[in-house]
């Protein structure tokens, strides 16, 4: 009788999960032209304060399942789709952080949105990094996850770079076939894989002189065995005014999907509390 009633359980919870995640796909996509591109997006919640959610490369707003739903009680949550990822389009143009951070405003402006709170993962921490120092008015908090502010070996493994330098069409199409849902970029494959990696293995250039013209809050967070050094994010959280940081335990370079209900409760609190510069004695 016991197993039953467990097994009973069990099967109850995976019908409200997967109850709940079809909730949250009901959602409707929109989508809006911005500079020379499609971006696809999606607004949960009806909040007062907007909170944008940016994807890590090769990702899609689909990787925030975890995190929409308790964010979206609180905030207005805009989910967006970078150029060339899940939905949004892409064209034969140099990419660049700057680019994608444009590309932000671009539906800041859509959607008549002033400033905004920012959690990025990866590229997305990436480009929060670059709207908090190219347009600090229309930054409010920043949240930015497994991120960094240049690329060399001194930051990331070497072994990571390997992998993108081993990047070919081949690798790409089967990738975003099986994880984008109508991507509407086959025709621009070979650029997008080629710009992608040029990207990957360049960018970003920004310097300490730059994380310090950084005046939001800023919280920066990473696992304890993530891809990115954890000295590598210590120093980004040394060279801010009003800067936060957090390691969370046995995670890798995907804290916020490998213990999201550590990782919410800690952004949340960053978010909803008034900032508090620490003394250290």
């Amino acid at each position: 009788m016991t197993r039953k009633i467990t097994l009973s359980i069990l099967l109850l919870s995976i019908v409200m999960i997967s109850f709940s995640q079809m909730a949250m796909d009901t959602v409707k996509g929109q989508y809006a032209k911005i500079n020379d591109v499609k971006i696809h997006y999606k607004v949960y919640g009806t909040g007062s304060d907007a909170l944008f959610l940016l994807h890590g490369s090769m990702e899609c707003m689909t990787e925030w399942d975890k995190q929409i739903p308790e964010f979206s009680k609180r905030y207005k949550v805009i989910a967006m789709d970078n150029r060339g990822h899940g939905k949004s389009t892409f064209t034969d143009r140099k990419l660049d952080y700057r680019l994608l951070s444009e590309d932000v405003l671009g539906l800041m402006d859509e959607l008549k949105i002033d400033s905004a709170h920012f959690v990025g993962f990866g590229d997305g921490g990436i480009i929060g990094l670059y709207l908090a120092i190219d347009h600090p008015e229309r930054v409010r908090k920043l949240v930015a996850i497994g991120a960094n502010y240049k690329v060399d070996t001194s930051v990331v493994y070497h072994e990571v770079l390997d992998k993108v330098k081993a990047w070919d069409s081949d690798k790409v199409y089967s990738f975003v076939r099986s994880n984008f849902r109508g991507w509407p970029n086959d025709k621009l494959l070979v650029p997008f894989t080629e710009r992608m990696k040029t990207m990957l293995l360049t960018e970003p250039n920004l310097t300490i002189n730059d994380l310090k013209k950084i005046q939001c809050p800023s919280l920066f967070m990473t696992g304890d065995h993530d891809i990115i050094k954890q000295s590598h994010t210590s120093e980004m959280f040394e060279s801010v005014k009003r800067g936060y940081l957090a390691v969370i335990p046995g995670t890798k370079h995907y804290p916020q999907k490998e213990k999201a209900s550590v990782v919410n409760a800690i952004i949340l609190d960053f978010l909803s509390k008034r900032f508090v510069k620490l003394d250290r004695y």
